[in-house]
């Protein structure tokens, strides 16, 4: 395992390089570096020659570099020193065309071919042009595949003809029994199709077959030359049950989505979802006084649906789907399957059929929002993901299932005794905290005698107790945690009564959980009064030295009548008492739901969360370090891994053959990803996108290092640093035709954490915060959020301070860097800001996001129909200005994964994708290849850069981003290459 740094790694690189890469310069003394007009370092020389070979546009004229020294003096930044860039210089790959535009134009062409007019061509077919879908009683439950002509003549064959380069495709699966499918259909513009599991027939004894889409008599070669595109909704879904995705040499296979197209071109931001859903339901019950009143909402709805097919065919085809016949699926057996053959069948091939209908509109839409065949490129090798796992990720979710089980019965024995001696308490009334609990028992039921007629006991007459009543005598709140499978009572520090057990204090103060307010903490009102009358004399943050100070905290108020619906009798009754919210992270309107979870860690570690009992800190780091596999167990468990000595080959009936050296002993995942998911066109997986770095104190946590490299192969990757802030920063600095132009785009570039000038120690310092803190209002403002969203983050960080307080922050941040804006819409015909040091670049951000028809500088993606400003108006502008930012962000990764295709391409290097997570990419390489991929990733991640500096009018390139600043080198998937797992 190794990371090479951004020199270390392009001297090594050239070093195992030159012959490959043309790497002519490996070894050569560094060239002196060269300068823009404000002192930010640019390209090496040949380097800059091999990519902007003549110019195209105008320079920066002398009045605009006038104004940028100007506005960046005025922020004290002009002329102070940066970092130390290493210049490295070398002769590049020849470009694809007279400039980095065209290459990437050409590049993309080659790597979308021939499947981008395979799929315009499916596209243009009438539904004419299609067979007839077969009657359902004309579906044979034959093993393997079976064609149907369009004379309704059926054969059996191996797998789809290679005639039929287009197939529209669906798997159902037997949820309730096993992963694997038990049946599959295909149309194509010749014949349909349908695939029955050899389980399913009743000719196999397991489940465990996959999907077979080429034939097996093909050779490696024959199958590299006959291509052949899969069109489905959440394709990826259907994927993961092809037989050759599994494999480690995978034919010419590509997989489209139509739920991507759809999002990307009509999707809902998650503010309009909503409104949608409501407006749909008042379409549907003819609420036209609810239509009418949200006129606004309709102009949204008519362009755009929720993701589901269901709604994607009502919103571009009319039809409305029935989904009854899919709960045989959905909860029955495999005998109900057999039952029901016919109609299933029929049911498969309807959503085939339906799918058809949808692609042949949305593709169209989708083309003229996403033109570049980069992006369509992009889109094809996201779901090309691949991760290998070895016989440690079974043990790994035994381990982690034992360790949670282990951690949980530790603190559920603490907790059960605590309650155990809370029942035995003599005068719960007197506890601050047991007298909060439901105190009311039942007492002991007995039979009904019966009685001889001298007035005695009948045999067995005698009154005796009821043998089914649930612990009588006890009081309410311990019989609600009894659990009858168990023999005992059950709770976890989840349970509402766990803090009242550990008898947790804030501020020294007990707990109370008020149903309107969450968890409060109860203050006598002599303390507060004392307090309050402390301060008004003292601008001390404390009144003395035992009481806090509550200036900065809202007194709740209750109701004191019976008859209200809020009424609470403990705070009612105790008039000598005051209430205040323990501090929720989102602010003050929100509740504590518990306070033994993770937000509170840094409360209890400063005394701030304190117990009577020192358990309650174990038992709260007990919770935090479960909490990651409580809430991923079902998502981990539920990956369906295919092992190599497990699955039957469809042709050979054998053990499937994963082309691994240590085949048997492997296993792979195929991630579910939506390659765009969101309308930024992000992709979105909720396991492996969504996996926390490994952490010692989080059980679990160590999912992605499972993800292990075969014999002979290495992850090679990196991330891009900085990425949406580069792409933020350029697009303001490109009004000025020169890098580092703006403050924003100079802290970006040159800025450094040692002087202060970088663009988080900026943010810090006007707030008064740490640097690692102030990133996530960066982010967040970039991405279109305001004073309230920064006033909210304020308060997570300090909860004692006040709304007020930090909303003077807030805004204070906000003048000094987006600066204030003109109302005045004349002249611009938008609000205009000014003064900040981000001014220029939110100017251009809502220059594009309020255009007629929104696309992003790189590719030209135009933004989803919803978010016109056609549709929406003025509105939803925080999602337009991150459609801007995140869509930029989407062109990056998918020009870095078509550069990385035609390199690997045209210098035989042998890799395969593994997946991206939004910024970071990683690569399964074999160990031949490290370097070349390694180098190669660099020379995609300059051409990248290159192509948006010459997109915005900018023909130069800093070399302090040209490079990613560190590639890795490793045999398990991780963040970093020295972390321990």
């Amino acid at each position: 395992m190794r990371r090479l740094t951004r020199a270390c790694a392009l001297n090594t690189m050239h070093r195992h390089s030159t012959s490959v890469l043309t790497a002519t310069a490996a070894g050569a003394a560094s060239p002196a570096p060269r300068h823009n007009e404000l002192d930010i370092v640019m390209l090496a020389p040949r380097l800059r020659q091999s990519i902007f070979k003549e110019r195209r546009f105008p320079q920066a004229t002398a009045e605009q570099t006038k104004i940028s020294i100007s506005h960046l003096k005025a922020r004290d930044i002009y002329g102070k020193e940066g970092e130390p860039v290493d210049m490295v210089d070398f002769d590049l790959p020849e470009l694809l065309g007279a400039n980095i535009e065209e290459h990437f134009y050409n590049m993309g062409h080659m790597t979308a071919q021939p499947y981008l007019q395979m799929a315009q061509d499916f596209a243009r077919l009438k539904d004419t042009q299609f067979p007839p879908m077969p009657r359902p009683d004309a579906w044979q439950m034959l093993p393997g595949w079976t064609r149907y002509a369009a004379d309704g003549s059926w054969t059996q064959v191996a797998a789809p003809d290679a005639q039929d380069g287009v197939l529209v495709f669906d798997v159902e699966v037997l949820v309730p029994d096993a992963p694997y499918p038990v049946m599959a259909s295909a149309v194509s513009q010749h014949a349909w199709y349908m695939w029955v599991s050899p389980y399913l027939s009743g000719d196999s004894p397991h489940p465990r077959h996959l999907v077979p889409l080429v034939h097996p008599a093909s050779s490696q070669q024959q199958q590299q030359q006959q291509p052949r595109l899969i069109i489905g909704h959440n394709i990826a879904y259907d994927r993961a049950r092809v037989q050759e995705e599994r494999l480690i040499k995978r034919p010419a296979l590509a997989f489209l989505d139509t739920m991507s197209l759809h999002v990307s071109s009509g999707g809902l931001c998650g503010q309009q979802r909503p409104s949608w859903m409501r407006y749909s339901r008042a379409m549907k019950e003819n609420d036209t006084e609810y239509l009418q009143l949200n006129a606004d909402t309709g102009r949204f709805f008519d362009v755009s649906s929720l993701n589901s097919l269901k709604e994607v065919a009502l919103h571009y085809c009319g039809i409305n789907m029935s989904k009854a016949r899919r709960d045989v699926f959905m909860e029955g057996t495999i005998d109900d399957v057999r039952a029901g053959f016919s109609q299933l069948a029929d049911y498969c091939a309807s959503d085939v059929d339906i799918t058809r209908m949808v692609y042949s509109k949305v593709f169209p839409v989708f083309r003229e929002k996403c033109p570049h065949p980069v992006s369509f490129a992009g889109m094809l090798m996201m779901l090309e993901g691949y991760l290998p796992v070895d016989r440690s990720w079974p043990e790994y979710i035994e381990r982690s299932e034992k360790l949670t089980a282990e951690l949980m019965e530790t603190v559920g024995v603490h907790l059960r005794q605590l309650a155990e001696d809370a029942r035995r308490v003599e005068s719960p009334e007197a506890d601050p905290w047991l007298r909060c609990l439901d105190w009311t028992a039942v007492p002991q039921k007995f039979t009904k005698a019966r009685y001889k007629s001298d007035g005695s006991y009948a045999k067995n007459g005698e009154p005796r107790p009821h043998t089914k009543q649930l612990l009588p005598g006890y009081p309410k709140w311990y019989r609600d945690l009894w659990d009858a499978k168990l023999g005992r009572i059950h709770l976890t520090v989840r349970s509402r009564i766990a803090p009242y057990l550990l008898k947790l204090k804030w501020l020294g103060y007990p707990l109370y959980h008020s149903a309107t307010h969450g968890w409060t903490f109860r203050v006598p009102l002599s303390d507060y009064q004392q307090s309050i009358a402390a301060n008004i004399h003292s601008d001390a943050p404390t009144a003395g030295p035992t009481l806090p100070s509550f200036r900065n905290m809202h007194m709740l108020a209750f109701p004191m009548d019976p008859a209200d619906p809020c009424y609470e009798p403990i705070p009612a009754a105790n008039a000598n008492e005051v209430y205040f919210k323990v501090p929720h992270p989102d602010g003050e309107e929100a509740n504590c739901g518990n306070p033994l979870s993770k937000s509170y860690r840094m409360a209890i570690e400063d005394g701030t969360l304190s117990s009577a009992y020192p358990m309650a800190k174990e038992a709260m780091e007990m919770n935090i370090a479960c909490s990651y596999w409580i809430s991923a167990r079902e998502r981990i468990r539920s990956q369906f891994v295919v092992w190599g000595d497990d699955v039957q080959d469809a042709a050979s009936r054998q053990p499937l053959e994963l082309g691994l050296p240590d085949g048997s002993e492997r296993g792979i995942i195929l991630p579910l990803v939506v390659p765009m998911g969101t309308i930024t066109r992000r992709a979105v997986e909720s396991t492996w996108m969504t996996a926390s770095n490994a952490k010692t104190n989080r059980v679990g946590s160590e999912l992605k290092a499972m993800i292990r490299c075969p014999a002979g192969y290495r992850f090679v990757g990196a991330d891009v640093d900085s990425e949406e802030l580069w792409i933020s920063a350029l697009i303001g600095d490109s009004q000025f035709r020169m890098h580092g132009a703006t403050a924003f785009g100079w802290m970006t570039l040159q800025g450094t954490k040692a002087a202060g000038t970088d663009l988080h120690s900026n943010t810090a310092g006007i707030l008064g915060i740490g640097r690692g803190s102030a990133k996530v209002f960066n982010y967040g403002r970039i991405y279109g959020a305001g004073v309230r969203y920064a006033t909210s983050l304020l308060l997570q960080f300090n909860p004692n301070m006040t709304a007020a307080e930090a909303q003077v922050k807030a805004e204070r941040l906000y003048a000094a860097t987006k600066g204030a804006s003109m109302r005045s819409r004349q002249g611009f015909g938008r609000p205009f800001w000014h003064g900040g040091t981000e001014s220029y670049m939110f100017n251009q951000l809502e220059a594009f996001a309020t255009a007629d028809d929104p696309r992003t500088p790189a590719l030209g993606c135009g933004i989803t129909e919803a978010l016109r400003r056609s549709a929406a108006g003025d509105r939803f502008m925080t999602s337009r200005i991150n459609w801007v930012v995140q869509s930029s962000g989407v062109d990056y990764l998918h020009m870095l994964l078509v550069a990385m295709r035609y390199l690997a391409r045209r210098y035989q290097i042998d890799l395969r994708f593994v997946i991206s997570v939004h910024d970071e990419i990683r690569y399964m390489v074999a160990e031949r290849d490290v370097h070349r991929a390694a180098l190669a990733l660099q020379v995609a991640n300059l051409w990248v850069r290159a192509m948006f500096s010459s997109r915005l009018g900018i023909e130069d390139l800093p070399q302090s981003v040209a490079f990613f600043s560190a590639v890795d080198i490793d045999h398990v998937l991780r963040k970093e290459v020295d972390m321990s797992c």
